[in-house]
């Protein structure tokens, strides 16, 4: 036999779970269903945002292509010669995973001036060598 405090724990509890249960339908039915992610672009290279170099941002500080989840192919014109270049999905997923450049870097010049202007600071630089060597003796 149960007590008459026993009967209304158990009408009590009852009624929370039917509460709990109303709250979470309700819930449910006012929750936006989110559309599934639109498919990645032809020719597009998924994002593997842990191989992505450490950086210091506020904010959720992940660039707009570790945003979408892959690279896209982008046009650019080169600083130096003024030459249009595709910076292709391929050579981004190597220069931000692999070679871990800066997130927030872009391409700026073709590779015959990317080329030029290493020659030129390799060719600076072994200058400055020279003369500083022939200063200190």
């Amino acid at each position: 036999m149960i007590s008459g405090k026993q009967k209304r724990a158990a009408i009590m509890a009852r009624r929370h779970e039917r509460r709990e249960q109303a709250k979470i339908a309700c819930l449910r039915a006012r929750a936006p269903v989110s559309p599934p992610p639109p498919p990645a672009p032809r020719g597009s290279l998924p994002v593997d945002v842990s191989q992505l170099a450490p950086h210091n941002s506020w904010g959720s500080g992940l660039p707009r292509f570790a945003q979408h989840g892959y690279y896209v192919d982008q046009w650019y014109a080169c600083v130096d010669c003024g030459k249009h270049e595709v910076w292709t999905a391929a050579q981004q997923k190597w220069w931000y995973e692999t070679a871990k450049g800066y997130i927030d870097s872009i391409a700026i010049r073709c590779k015959p001036c990317r080329v030029a202007r290493r020659s030129g600071r390799t060719v600076s630089k072994k200058n400055n060598d020279n003369n500083n060597g022939s200063n200190a003796s």
